[in-house]
């Protein structure tokens, strides 16, 4: 279903699994909070006359997206609008933008997160975590034990807020600089592999660990430190 002419929703958390949100250049902001309703609003710089906006609710995914409306010579028109929503904890997310900040709280199901230039932040955000970045930052605090990051020349600041027992972190970049924080008891094996780029690693390496940290890139480094005891 398509809505227009409106800047607020609401939806039963109890028909969505999966939440999607897509803007071209505003802030995206999704929140965990208690409760079963799904709300979403724009934000930013919203102007009917330069923004698409295109809601779906369909075997269980809300899409929310907007861009700008098609001008000739098939240029968009500057829209610079985004979007904040609120929902319960569980639901998993896919939150794309193309230079606006995307901003995460408190999820417990993962998602898929994509930028071209603009900021990623997490915070409290826990599961299976994929981050594609042209040359944006993505930084913040996580719990995953499946967490892959690909992107061109962007920087990866990233801390674990506890202990990982298992899995992997999968990290491929082309220039960019990646930090790592684990509370000071983690143990890892670490495979790194980089052209020009060097390792620092204050844990020092477990081979038979079940938590594993692969690392490529053609001349990033990798920086991975002790953080707070959890």
């Amino acid at each position: 279903m398509a809505i227009e002419n409106t800047n607020k929703w609401e939806f039963n958390a109890g028909d969505v699994s999966v939440i999607e949100v897509a803007s071209e250049t505003g802030e995206i902001e999704v929140n965990a909070v208690e409760g079963n309703i799904i709300k979403a609003e724009i934000t930013g710089e919203y102007n009917a006359d330069k923004c698409e906006i295109s809601t779906e609710l369909k075997d269980g995914a809300l899409c929310i997206s907007v861009k700008g409306k098609k001008r000739w010579f098939w240029k968009n028109s500057n829209c610079k609008a985004g979007f904040k929503v609120t929902a319960p904890s569980a639901k998993k997310l896919i939150v794309k933008s193309g230079t606006g900040l995307i901003r995460v709280s408190d999820f417990t199901a993962g998602g898929e997160f994509k930028s071209g230039t603009g900021i990623i932040e997490f915070k409290n955000l826990s599961g299976q975590i994929i981050v594609k970045s042209g040359a944006g930052v993505i930084k913040g605090d996580i719990y995953s034990e499946d967490f892959e990051s690909k992107s061109g020349a962007g920087v990866l600041d990233v801390s674990w807020n506890k202990v990982p027992q298992k899995g992997k972190v999968s990290i491929k970049n082309g220039a960019g600089s990646s930090n790592l924080s684990f509370p000071s008891e983690t143990k890892m094996k670490v495979n790194f592999k980089s052209g020009a780029g060097s390792l620092h690693n204050e844990f020092g390496d477990e081979a038979k660990a079940d938590f594993k940290i692969d690392y490529k890139s053609g001349a990033g480094s990798l920086n991975i430190k002790k953080g707070e005891k959890k």
